[in-house]
C-alpha cells in the first residue's frame, strides 16, 4: 500500500512537471507570436511616416530648389511643409523621423556614383529615416531613399519643357544636345555638363553643351 502511494506521488510530480514544461512552451510561443504581430504593425507605421517624409521633402523642393540645403532635418506641417530642427516626433511620441539631404556625384557617363565623379548641383539624395524603441534594449528603424532633381531649372513658366539645350543656355552656352557619352561630346567639339545628364532620357545619355 505504501509503495502504491509512493508511486502515485511520483506520478503526480512527473505529470505536474510535464504540464509545467508544456504550459511554459505554450506561453513562450504565444508571447513570441504577439511580439511578431506588434513588430509588423510598428514597422508598417514607421514605413508610412518615412514615406511621408519623402513626399514632404518633394513638396518643399517644389516650393523652391534652394530649400534643399545639405543637412539633417525634421519636418513640420502648417499651411505647407517646412524643415524644422534636426528631427521630428510623431503625435504618439514613439517614432522619430529625420530627413537627410546630400549631394550627388556622377561619373563620366552620367551614372550616380558613391565616390569620385563630379557633383551634380541639380540633383539631391534624400534619405528619410524613422527609428523607435521596440523594447527598452532594442531599437528598430526604417530607411527610405529617393533622388530629387531641380525640375524648375531653365523654366520660364510652369508649362515650359526643360531640355539639355535649355540647361546649356542657362550656363551661358549657345545650345546643347544629348549624346551617348563624354567621348561623343569631345569628338564634336562640345563640353560635357554632367549636371544636365538627367535631362537626357536615353541610357548613358550625356548633356553636351555647344559654345
Amino acid at each position: 500500500m505504501k509503495r502504491t502511494q509512493g508511486q502515485s506521488v511520483i506520478e503526480v510530480i512527473v505529470a505536474v512537471s510535464i504540464f509545467a514544461i508544456v504550459a511554459g512552451s505554450s506561453v513562450i510561443a504565444i508571447l513570441g507570436s504577439l511580439s511578431s504581430i506588434r513588430l509588423a504593425e510598428e514597422e508598417s507605421q514607421a514605413a508610412f511616416i518615412a514615406s511621408e517624409g519623402l513626399e514632404a521633402t518633394k513638396s518643399i523642393r517644389n516650393q523652391a530648389w534652394a530649400n534643399l540645403i545639405n543637412g539633417t532635418y525634421g519636418l513640420s506641417l502648417g499651411s505647407i511643409w517646412t524643415f524644422s530642427g534636426a528631427s521630428d516626433i510623431d503625435p504618439s511620441g514613439k517614432f522619430t523621423r529625420t530627413v537627410d539631404i546630400a549631394s550627388v556625384t556622377r561619373d563620366g557617363n552620367g551614372t550616380i556614383v558613391t565616390s569620385g565623379g563630379t557633383v551634380d548641383t541639380e540633383t539631391k539624395k534624400i534619405t528619410s529615416t524613422v527609428s523607435w524603441n521596440f523594447t527598452p534594449t532594442r531599437q528598430n528603424s526604417v530607411i527610405m531613399t529617393m533622388y530629387l532633381t531641380n525640375w524648375q531649372l531653365g523654366k520660364s513658366s510652369s508649362v515650359t519643357p526643360q531640355f539639355c539645350s535649355t540647361f546649356c543656355v542657362s550656363l551661358g552656352y549657345t545650345n546643347g544636345i544629348c549624346r551617348s557619352g563624354t567621348s561623343q561630346c569631345i569628338t564634336n567639339g562640345e563640353t560635357p555638363e554632367h549636371a544636365g545628364n538627367h535631362l537626357c532620357t536615353a541610357p548613358g545619355g550625356t548633356c553636351c553643351c555647344q559654345l
